[in-house]
């Protein structure tokens, strides 16, 4: 587990792939705020109106931590592949990475009860200064199911048993020492 510092957007992140980081805990002094939008929209206007809210807020590109997409279907690698590169692109092109690596944790879901027409931006999150924050504040990538070493686990089943059974190991995606590193800086 690799911790980077954002300096400029005020947070520290897990370094994960390309695409998006593990994970982000806000600085010292700052908070993550979560902005959850009333409808999916597109998610380029999505990245409009995240940026447009945090300019009213008076922050800018860099406090971008986080954001949450819907997507008609479950991606094959393939086509997540072409979205991550898009995807890349724009954070690219805003100028949010740090060092070549990807800050802003992702989390995408494919909906089964009305999912989108197309990948949409649901939700966001950016970091604020708190000066009283009493406790630090983090968000993480959704990591599902899927495992380097095997694939993803128990691919296309969704039995309550093999739900069950996949808990394990979605859980065990996430990195160890999360506790020790939000609440105790250690990296």
């Amino acid at each position: 587990m690799r911790v980077v510092s954002n300096a400029r957007g005020h947070y520290r992140f897990i370094e994960g792939i390309p695409a998006y980081s593990a994970g982000v805990v806000a600085d010292a002094g700052h908070e993550v705020v979560h902005v959850t939008l009333h409808t999916g929209v597109p998610w380029r206007d999505g990245f409009d109106i995240a940026e447009a809210h945090m300019r009213a807020e008076g922050h800018q590109r860099h406090a971008l931590c986080a954001i949450q997409l819907r997507c008609p279907e479950p991606y094959t690698f393939g086509g997540f592949d072409a979205f991550n590169a898009e995807y890349r692109g724009l954070l690219d092109a805003w100028g949010v990475c740090v060092d070549g690596r990807n800050p802003v944790a992702r989390t995408n879901v494919a909906p089964v009860v009305n999912p989108p027409s197309v990948q949409c931006l649901y939700a966001f999150s950016y970091v604020r200064p708190a000066p009283g924050a009493a406790s630090p504040t983090f968000v993480v990538a959704g990591s599902g199911e899927y495992d380097e070493a095997t694939g993803i686990h128990r691919e296309g089943e969704t039995s309550a048993e093999a739900m069950r059974d996949k808990v394990p190991t979605s859980c065990a995606s996430c990195p160890r020492g999360w506790r020790r590193w939000v609440w105790d800086g250690d990296s």
